[in-house]
């Protein structure tokens, strides 16, 4: 699994992946996050295509899947079947789920760029609320969820304290796992 931001199909490296997994049938599925902006520019702005991943899976043999990132369940089925193709023998997969960042790119950034009617548009349809209501609709309880809720905000509770409480990592690991041998040496 690759996740990428639709500001990175803008970048070589993206291509370069996209070939090399084609060419090779990896069972690579390269999911790219479309929230419409790149770091402080909307991707309609600089792209030549309305689908910045999915207008461009064809040149490299791929079929073109877009699905909406706020509906858990096409999101669900659609992974399933790009998942399942890569573990079959299936090749790569590119899916580019439209979705929409609710804040700016980081902590620094307010996201003052953004129209606010735009803003409220995409958080009507943020998919944490909206699936609630499909599990209630389906007779789910609000017990149950909330429960749910607590379970995982309590399970990232202790796993912060963790962290936090553990020792530094260990500074030879920053070189580890980056090359095959954990060095440069390859080029020379």
């Amino acid at each position: 699994m690759c996740f990428l931001g639709d500001g990175a199909t803008n970048i070589g490296a993206f291509h370069e992946a996209l070939n090399l997994a084609a060419t090779w049938e990896l069972p690579v599925v390269f999911v790219c996050e479309n929230n419409q902006y790149m770091e402080y520019t909307p991707i309609g702005s600089v792209t030549a295509v309305p689908r910045p991943a999915a207008d461009r899976a064809a040149s490299y043999g791929l079929d073109p899947v877009v699905v909406d990132g706020n509906d858990v369940e096409a999101v669900y089925e659609v992974a399933l079947a790009a998942i399942g193709r890569a573990r079959d023998g299936g090749g790569p997969a590119l899916v580019e789920a439209l979705t929409y960042r609710h804040g700016g790119h980081s902590r620094a950034d307010p996201g003052k760029y953004r129209p606010d009617a735009e803003v409220r548009e995409w958080l009507a349809r943020d998919p944490l609320p909206a699936y609630r209501k499909v599990l209630l609709g389906r007779g789910t309880t609000q017990a149950a969820l909330d429960a749910i809720d607590a379970n995982a905000r309590q399970a990232v509770d202790q796993a912060t304290e963790e962290a936090k409480a553990g020792p530094p990592p260990r500074l030879e690991a920053a070189v580890t796992n980056v090359w095959a041998d954990g060095g440069h040496a390859w080029r020379n």
